[in-house]
């Protein structure tokens, strides 16, 4: 009869096996982010951004996409999109980046902001108010 295997051993071993396995998959990342471009690994240059977007209807919006040199309008549906023009007239670039940000809609990311931080209220001033009266 064979006796049962010891559980601290059991224990080292898949401990150091699992150590192996995540220096593996964490020298994998380290090539792949040293010999691929900055982009494809999530780098801070992006070249598309959305500048604004729409809701027209259900599943249905309208986008700016921004790209170099001008600005796409496309149409997104549920199933595809569609490019509806072609922003390039300077003038018209330069007042669509400088719109403020407040004249906007929220995005998703702000309003989720906005609810989740505490709110500032300022307390009344009871010194004030009580000081008028006799």
């Amino acid at each position: 009869m064979s006796a049962a295997p010891d559980l601290t051993t059991a224990a080292i071993k898949m401990v150091s096996s699992l150590g192996v396995v995540l220096l593996i998959v964490w020298a994998l990342y380290r090539i792949a982010k040293s010999k691929l471009p900055i982009n494809t690994m999530g780098g801070k240059a992006k070249l598309i951004q959305i500048v604004d977007s729409q809701y027209v209807g259900v599943k249905k919006s309208i986008a700016l996409v921004q790209i170099p040199g001008s600005i796409l309008v496309v149409g997104v549906g549920s199933d595809n999109v569609n490019l509806l023009t072609q922003i390039d007239d300077p003038d018209i670039l330069n007042s669509i980046k400088t719109t403020p940000k407040k004249h906007r809609a929220l995005s998703f990311k702000d309003q989720l902001n906005r609810f989740t931080k505490p709110q500032q209220h300022k307390s009344p001033d009871l010194h004030n108010e009580s000081a008028g009266t006799p």
